[in-house]
């Protein structure tokens, strides 16, 4: 069974973190390959013995059996994620192959339930890729995250801290990656972030933050520039019951600082909203943007205009100022967006439509008497008519996807044509969708 199920850890390996290539040369050497594989095989179960693989649980690496080049060699070693017997159950086992054998170059011992996360990335500018590897400490939620490096062979600790999570980033531009972490309080206080920087030959934390006053769980983590060539972490909580609030931490004159928070009220007042989505790059200008979201006005007897928001986004300063980029109107239901022409966002409500047994979403001017101006109804259509019916009633086609068409109607008071509404029309990616996660 052991045996199986290391080809198939192995090669999912292999496929996703785009360790395996094939050319020409790859064809006929393939006998060479397939002896050097069970010889890999063979080392890998033979350190196993009666342990269990481990794979990491969360994170984008989430293979049991890994490689990454460790010590710079050009070489990439085969890491084995793996729990044994023993005080310090979770092991990492690390295979390199020597004279023309795999041989178990070094072993790492851990406490814990379980592996949470492994990342690689350069963290103190020696060769080789550095690990940090996070385990789950019982059944909570805490995390024990340490960082280790390789030099000829042997792993040594750079760092070990608690954390509830933690993400890498050249944070400071000299091309090694930083740790943000956070950490929670236990006096009530909000979380803390904190930044680890390689200097003077060490890995310390050089700055901490914290949250937002009010900030409880942490439902998103995302890195990306705050403006050209200022890289920053974007970290989104849960805010009383049904608010967001976003935290952005990044280093202002090589401080490291929440560029979000009110000095005097701890809170991000600016980055506060009832509506769960997400900052993004949501114009592709390579900028993290933050939502803004302004409920649209209700419809009377229309339930279908209650809970709709206009989503204004903008890019935030180093100085906390903001500059407003765009707006959009999300149907998270359909799977949608729509790029807002600025003629549109005064006096906007969206409704539900149902006319000839199709349904829509209708985005209409309001006027102060209540009544609407249509601009615009988009349909998302399935079946075996879909497509005939998205090109008639004065429809077009705006995009397919799936066994779904997404179709339009537009009113003369629109002021777009057909091709500018299908270049403002987006689906919505997972980074987007309003989850848990």
């Amino acid at each position: 069974m052991k045996t199986k199920l290391f080809g198939l850890l192995l090669m999912i390996s292999l496929l996703l973190t785009g360790c395996y290539s094939f050319d020409s040369d790859d064809f006929y050497a393939l006998p060479r390959r397939s002896e050097e594989y069970r010889e890999l095989q063979a080392a890998v179960e033979a350190a196993l013995g009666s342990g269990s693989y481990s794979a990491p649980v969360s994170g984008a690496n989430r293979q049991a059996v890994q490689q990454a080049d460790l010590d710079g060699d050009g070489v990439e070693e085969t890491l084995v994620f793996c729990k044994m017997d023993g005080e310090r159950p979770l092991r990492v086992l690390i295979l390199r192959r020597v004279e023309g054998s795999y041989v178990l170059a070094s072993t790492l011992e851990g406490d814990g339930t379980a592996f949470d996360s492994v990342q690689f990335a350069q963290i103190d500018g020696r060769p080789g890729m550095d690990m940090l590897l996070s385990r789950r400490i019982g059944e909570q939620v805490q995390q024990f995250l340490s960082v280790y490096t390789m030099t000829e062979g042997v792993f040594t600790e750079l760092m070990s801290v608690g954390c509830t999570a933690y993400t890498d980033l050249d944070l400071d531009g000299d091309q090694r990656s930083d740790i943000f972490v956070l950490r929670a309080n236990t006096d009530g206080l909000p979380a803390n972030a904190e930044l680890y920087r390689f200097r003077d030959d060490e890995l310390t934390k050089d700055g901490e933050a914290s949250l937002s006053t009010g900030a409880d769980s942490v439902k998103r983590m995302l890195t990306g520039d705050i403006a050209p060539g200022t890289p920053a972490v974007f970290v989104a909580s849960a805010y009383d019951e049904n608010n967001l609030i976003t935290d952005v931490f990044s280093l202002e004159d090589d401080v490291f600082k929440n560029i979000t928070q009110n000095a005097e009220s701890g809170q991000s007042v600016q980055t506060v909203r009832n509506y769960y989505v997400y900052s993004t790059d949501i114009d592709n200008d390579s900028i993290i943007e933050l939502p803004n979201t302004l409920p649209l006005p209700a419809v009377e007897d229309d339930p279908g205009s209650v809970n709709q928001y206009r989503i204004i986004w903008y890019n935030l300063n180093l100085d906390g100022s903001r500059t407003e980029k765009m707006s959009t109107y999300h149907n998270f239901a359909e799977g949608w967006f729509l790029y807002l022409p600025e003629t549109w966002c005064q006096n906007l409500c969206v409704t539900k439509t149902r006319a000839n047994g199709l349904s829509g979403t209708e985005l209409s001017f309001l006027d102060e008497e209540g009544g609407r101006t249509p601009l615009v109804v988009l349909y998302a259509l399935t079946g075996d008519q879909a497509t005939s019916l998205s090109q008639q009633d004065g429809r077009f086609l705006l995009a397919q996807r799936g066994d779904v068409c997404y179709a339009a109607r537009l009113s003369d008071e629109a002021g777009l044509d057909a091709d500018q509404l299908r270049a403002r029309f987006n689906f919505i990616s997972l980074d987007l969708l309003p989850n848990e996660g």
